[in-house]
């Protein structure tokens, strides 16, 4: 026992001296995790608006109605209009200042009432994507409704236009109203059906789901801890370099020994790391500080195994350059399917599934049932039973390559 302490105070006096490299296995974590919270959180919650530009050329009672079907209402929130000139409005959708320009030409009431075709000419900008939508289809269903009210009042229209030097009598104007009314009475029932009944129900009031950025930490951390794990695996080299292990080989006993307390001595490096990160989100999102001794010793059993098994990992290869090239390239993939780069409950359930199943993901999908479960110590009794066994199993896969082979290379 005294050599696993005396183990574990070297260690921990040797890697604080680096500190250059803990601040790294640091700094990354909360950097990106820095960024992707306030990309997550930096939104003040306003809606999108966007600018319509109108060119109204024709400047009369129908053209000034066009324009105000896009102001009007909820759509009025969504989309501000603005008069100009054909070429000032020209000018500033190549700049990319507006959403789109409607351009109504000169004649164009006098075309509506007369039935004659007539041009209107809408530009919308291809940066965009959801406002320019919703202002052609707007258009489209202004179209619509020219071209139906053309169609079922253009007698009353033309007879209208007849009359415009003149001043209509009173049998005239009860003439057109009948008329108008009896084709609005004969339309009725297409449009408004007395044989269909809707009934609404409204569902139940819904929780407000997770904030994206608190589903994000779990992964941040886990990123830390893999930094830092991956990191102080390969001090199995600088031992093996100084000689330590050649001596230790010859000794089984103090072998299992060492190989215990760098293993502690690691699992308290990388909690000082990931708590740092952990505290961090805990002040950001305000989680229950009852949560958190129970998610330091989940970090501390999980980093104890994650680097019991990069120590393992590290032993399989003859240099230190391969075996640092190979952790690498197994980590980013690890660190991407754990959560770390997209948090588990917003990916599709079979990627999920693979994802909780990586050692990384496992570590994160537990802690994030803590970090929302209504009191602490969630973790079920099987979960802190596959943590050890993986730990034990690392440490047993350590001290037997350092017997095969790699101690005395």
């Amino acid at each position: 026992m005294s050599f696993v302490v005396a183990t574990i105070k070297k260690d921990l006096a040797r890697w604080r001296q680096d500190a250059t490299q803990i601040l790294l296995w640091l700094s990354i974590p909360l950097l990106i995790g820095g960024l992707i919270t306030s990309l997550m959180d930096g939104g003040d919650g306003a809606q999108p608006t966007g600018v319509l530009l109108l060119v109204d050329e024709d400047e009369s009672f129908l053209s000034g109605l066009v324009a105000g079907a896009y102001g009007g209402g909820e759509l009025g929130e969504l989309i501000s209009v603005e008069k100009t000139n054909l070429e000032d409005g020209t000018e500033r959708m190549n700049a990319g200042d507006a959403s789109g320009m409607l351009v109504i030409p000169a004649g164009f009431g006098d075309a509506f009432l007369e039935n004659k075709p007539v041009t209107l000419t809408l530009k919308t900008n291809p940066s965009q994507t959801i406002l320019p939508g919703i202002i052609t289809d707007v258009t489209e269903v202004l179209l619509d409704a020219g071209f139906y009210a053309q169609n079922l009042f253009g007698d009353e229209i033309s007879q209208i236009i007849d009359t415009t030097n003149e001043t209509p009598n009173d049998a005239f104007v009860a003439a057109m109203a009948v008329g108008i009314n009896s084709k609005i009475e004969s339309i009725a029932p297409q449009l408004f059906p007395p044989v269909i009944e809707i009934e609404i129900v409204e569902p139940p009031p819904s929780e407000p789901g997770l904030p994206l950025a608190l589903l994000f930490l779990p992964g941040i951390i886990l990123m830390a801890v893999m930094f830092s794990a991956n990191g102080i695996a390969s001090d199995y080299w600088t031992e093996r370099d100084s000689g330590t292990l050649r001596r230790l080989v010859m000794a089984p006993g103090q072998l299992t020994a060492f190989v215990v307390g760098k293993t502690l001595a690691a699992s308290a490096a990388v909690t000082a790391v990931g708590g740092i990160t952990l505290i961090v989100g805990f002040l950001y999102h305000g989680i229950d500080w009852v949560k958190l001794p129970s998610s330091l010793l989940w970090i501390a059993l999980s980093g104890a195994a994650l680097f019991a098994w990069f120590a393992a990992l590290q032993m399989l290869f003859n240099t230190q350059k391969a075996a640092n090239v190979i952790s690498t390239m197994i980590l980013f993939p690890l660190l991407m399917a754990g959560g770390s780069f997209f948090p588990l409950a917003v990916l599709p359930g079979w990627i999920a599934a693979i994802g909780r199943a990586s050692p990384n993901g496992f570590v994160a999908d537990r802690l994030t049932s803590e970090f929302t479960s209504v009191s602490a110590w969630s973790f079920a009794p099987g979960d802190w039973l596959i943590i050890v066994v993986a730990a034990v199993t690392g440490l047993g896969l350590s001290v037997l390559r350092l017997r095969t082979g790699f101690a005395r290379a």
